[in-house]
């Protein structure tokens, strides 16, 4: 069986290939793609920006729907039955899977099949996974939402690191699509969130989304205004999506006794970052990082979409039908969009 896919061969290009897909395995499952979102990392591979190698084969916030299942697969989903693909979600078999850091899967190839072009691969009309990527929606949920539950999983992990009580205040910086949907789940858990974004439009939407505060990083009057919105103007916590490492420094500034600094968002130029760890000692603060997501999160995800307990509708920008890609990706990276979502037929 073919399959028609969408590869970046070099930066601000895309092609259309057909690709023969191989045979299904005992506990693989077939599906076809109904909607693909156009996220961050296949945006920097777009703009040249990522260093790995081209070709690249895009495609991770997938949904689609079952069209076969192999004879051995465990039945969690049936053909026509409405899917959201954990195509990044490793083995489970390995010692970091079995330890529940299937996020770290030391069997990930990293989308390096042979014969194909290096990436997920979920761009594209049909796709094979394991059985365990592959997880069933509601009949009637939306697929467009579907195909975002892997960034919401991302983000139910970060939130879910720090042990906070509802009413404490809380800090995300950053109101891009991930900073955003921080707020929603912050808020569910009844967190006080303030939002730290230098772009005015992004602020609004933070505020319309729930957030209590929507501030620029660079206001002459920032201190006055956490102090008149916190205790003593500090944070049980600070999520870090975005604004590079002056923004790691500012939120190192605000964190309250015994408070956690998540960093969720990677930093794109790569810096340097200077800490007095007598500040980390005295003050018994927790600095981690969050990557990826991990099969629990993604379970949750999809439960919560399917039962409409986060709306992911503000965050889809546009649906762009297959095959207008390069439309898509064009209208993906501009400023004014979240996600751009590619729709199969």
């Amino acid at each position: 069986m073919q399959t028609h896919t969408v590869i970046i061969p070099e930066p601000r290009k895309v092609e259309i290939r057909k690709v023969e897909l191989p045979p299904l395995e005992p506990r693989q499952v077939l599906v076809k793609v109904k909607s693909c979102a156009l996220c961050t990392w296949e945006q920097r591979f777009y703009l040249g920006a990522s260093p790995q190698s081209y070709p690249f084969r895009g495609g991770h916030e997938v949904s689609g729907e079952v069209v076969e299942i192999g004879r051995e697969a465990v039945p969690t989903a049936q053909v026509g039955d409405r899917v959201a693909l954990a195509i990044m979600t490793r083995c489970g078999a390995c010692e970091s899977c079995r330890r529940g850091m299937d996020n770290f899967c030391e069997m990930d190839s990293h989308g390096n099949e042979p014969g194909q072009p290096w990436g997920p691969g979920g761009l594209s009309e049909y796709v094979i996974l394991e059985d365990y990527q592959v997880y069933k929606a509601h009949s009637q949920a939306d697929l467009n939402h579907l195909a975002l539950s892997e960034p919401v999983a991302c983000v139910i992990r970060s939130v879910s690191l720090p042990p906070l009580e509802g009413g404490d205040a809380v800090l995300v910086q950053g109101a891009g699509l991930m900073g955003l949907i921080h707020v929603l789940l912050l808020k569910r858990r009844g967190m006080k969130v303030m939002v730290t974004e230098p772009d005015e439009r992004r602020r609004q939407r933070a505020a319309e989304l729930g957030a209590d505060l929507a501030i620029d990083p660079n206001d002459l009057a920032f201190g006055e205004r956490i102090a008149s919105f916190c205790e003593k103007g500090k944070f049980r916590a600070v999520f870090f999506t975005a604004g590079g490492i002056p923004a790691i420094r500012q939120a190192l500034s605000l964190l309250d006794k015994g408070a956690w600094l998540c960093l969720y968002g990677s930093v794109h130029p790569k810096g340097t970052l200077e800490i007095d760890p007598n500040e980390i000692h005295y003050n018994e603060w927790v600095l981690t990082g969050t990557y990826s997501h991990t099969k629990k999160s993604f379970r949750q995800a999809v439960a919560m979409i399917s039962e409409g307990l986060i709306d992911l509708s503000p965050f889809i920008s546009e649906r762009v039908e297959f095959p207008k890609v390069d439309y898509a990706f064009e209208r993906a990276i501009s400023p004014d969009t979240y996600r751009v979502v590619v729709t199969f037929p």
